[in-house]
């Protein structure tokens, strides 16, 4: 691979990417371009003489030229790289190879190419020999941010939770479209004792990605595990799980919980393999198993590679294999008027002024609300609503959307009800200067960022100063009870319910770790649990959010969205609540 390299660093250099012409070089001169010995030079210029890459004619003695002719084409040249496989670390070297370089302007269109050829759909004959093979299909996608932990019932951001709704299956499934539950892994299930017994009856048939058969036994150890987990609020009241049988399954609570079969629709809560099909905690983390219709067959912090589960119980997905680039840099490289050769089949991240000339786009909105939280466990900010309510009527949410762009969509000014648009700022402030310092969290991401800067502006102009931390997604919770204030993302699932319950419930979320009366909240959502319906629930939960709200310890700040570039010759396209398009129904047309 390396001497692929080196090709396109001289051929970039000396011939401007032009074959098939004359160029004299030393072996000084390619010495101090390549930064090797005169010696490796030498070994280097022929290895590519007997590969046929270039002709050359050795100049007599120490310092003459040598007469070099590029017989590669730079298109021919890219064939080669890509057919050895290459990694994230020679992905990268290219990519800065060409951007560094004198000429790219002029090379823009092929460095396009080159770009979509990685990330393209990649159509490979199973067998040569038998054309009567169906096509391998190996969809190729880039994306800026690394995968952390896999395991569902630890997972919060949009990124994981997507894999992990490609590689799990929960009991059942909540329907957005119908707002009713359907079947997944369960086929039938019934309620009795006034909600506090459920009993499920699970598929024959369901195997997991090593190849075991799915039982009841799998199902106790998923929900049991969930007590070590930041999820353990799932299981708060559960007293007993026994299994009757291989296929059946049945809950026991200490309390009435009519909406469980909306709690376990949430991806937290997807079957794994009992003992984790002999990986530890750690391992299956980075390399789950579960039941669903890709499965991980490698992972790191460069990319995620997604084989097809060939007997996935609901359906072999279409396509044979997905590899995801982790690129953090790639973003600016995706603009739809510049793929003109060939295209680049997803591009999950997408600008709004991106042209889809050859493309659909699909968008979704209102995908997570960004928000603001106290935090509570300080005295000083506890007891100073005056504070809360100044900083909380200084930030105006319109202009933020406005001035900060994409992917914000809307002020915000509730969880439950996205479309509310009722301001809670009543602007009664603004012409008051005040003398507070204050410290800002938030977890590494580019939009994150821009916020705090943009309330760290506004906030100034009334003399609040913030001193603005950003740490590791990894470390946020942990580290975010030591600010005043954090700014953190409330992501929506399928089940609005099961989300507002996360969102004050999950030790994943900031609000377990900023609000002090964290157990009056958890009493209150056990009512909201023993209420039969959901009309009534949800009344409930509107009710807890309009105090936090009203109190200013909690502000919704906007919610976001997500609009995707799909080529036309990608189908089987949707978005899913959280903006990614889901794996297993999409298809290549051929024609």
């Amino acid at each position: 691979m390396k001497l692929i390299e080196h090709y396109f660093h001289l051929f970039a250099k000396y011939s401007q990417f032009v074959a098939f012409q004359e160029v004299k070089l030393t072996r000084s001169e390619i010495s101090k371009e390549l930064q090797c010995s005169e010696r490796t030079v030498t070994n280097i210029l022929n290895k590519m003489a007997d590969k046929k890459w270039i002709n050359r004619n050795k100049g007599e003695g120490r310092g003459n030229a040598t007469t070099i002719i590029f017989l590669v084409t730079i298109e021919e040249m890219f064939d080669y790289f890509e057919d050895q496989s290459p990694d994230y670390d020679e992905i990268i070297r290219l990519i800065s190879l060409f951007e560094n370089n004198d000429l790219y302007n002029e090379i823009e269109q092929v460095f396009y190419g080159m770009i979509l050829k990685l990330f393209g759909l990649k159509v490979d004959n199973v067998t040569k020999e038998n054309e009567n093979k169906d096509d391998y299909e190996h969809l190729k996608i880039p994306y800026f941010r690394i995968y952390n932990s896999l395991d569902p019932a630890v997972v919060e951001r949009e990124s994981e939770r997507h894999i992990v709704e490609q590689i799990f299956n929960t009991l059942v499934t909540y329907s957005k479209e119908s707002e009713s539950i359907v079947p997944s892994i369960s086929h039938y299930w019934e309620e009795n004792n006034e909600g506090k017994e459920w009993t499920f009856y699970i598929r024959k048939g369901v195997n997991f990605h090593n190849n075991k058969n799915l039982t009841s036994k799998d199902i106790k150890f998923s929900f049991e595990r969930l007590g070590n987990t930041p999820s353990k609020w799932i299981i708060r009241h559960l007293k007993s799980i026994s299994c009757i049988g291989s296929h059946v399954i049945r809950f026991e609570f200490s309390q009435s919980m009519y909406n469980w079969d909306i709690l376990i629709s949430s991806p937290k809560c997807s079957i794994v393999p009992e003992d984790y099909g002999g990986k530890t905690k750690e391992i299956f983390a980075e390399f789950p198993i579960g039941t669903g219709p890709f499965m991980i067959e490698k992972h790191d912090e460069t990319l995620l590679n997604l084989k097809v589960h060939p007997t996935y119980f609901k359906g072999r997905a279409y396509l044979d294999e997905i590899t995801i680039f982790i690129l953090p840099t790639i973003e600016k490289y995706f603009n739809a008027n510049k793929m003109k050769r060939e295209p680049l089949f997803y591009i999950p991240f997408s600008l709004e002024k991106d042209s889809d000339d050859g493309y659909n786009h699909v968008r979704r909105n209102h995908l997570s609300t960004k928000y603001l939280m106290w935090n509570m466990n300080k005295k000083t900010i506890r007891i100073n609503h005056l504070l809360r309510r100044r900083v909380s009527s200084m930030i105006n949410k319109d202009n933020m959307v406005r001035d900060l762009g994409y992917p914000r969509f809307k002020k915000a000014n509730s969880f439950i009800d996205q479309e509310n648009d009722d301001s809670s700022n009543s602007w009664i402030y603004q012409d008051t200067k005040y003398d507070e310092s204050l410290t800002l969290m938030t977890y590494e991401l580019t939009p994150n960022e821009d916020d705090i800067n943009w309330i760290q502006t506004e906030l100034t102009k009334y003399g609040i100063k913030l001193d603005i931390i950003q740490v590791p997604y990894s470390s946020f919770i942990e580290m975010s009870k030591q600010a005043d204030l954090v700014l953190s993302g409330f992501l929506s699932e399928n089940s609005r319910e099961v989300s507002v319950y996360n969102l004050f419930l999950s030790e994943s979320s900031v609000f377990s770790e900023l609000y002090n009366l964290e157990e009056k909240v958890y009493k209150f959502c056990d009512k909201v649990m023993r209420e039969k319906r959901q009309e009534k629930r949800f009344e409930l939960l509107k009710q807890l959010e309009e105090k936090l709200i009203d109190q200013d310890i909690i502000i919704p700040l906007y919610t976001t969205f997500q609009k995707a570039l799909i080529h036309k010759k990608l189908m089987g396209i949707s978005l899913s609540t959280i903006g990614l398009v889901p794996f297993d129904r999409l298809f290549f047309r051929k024609n």
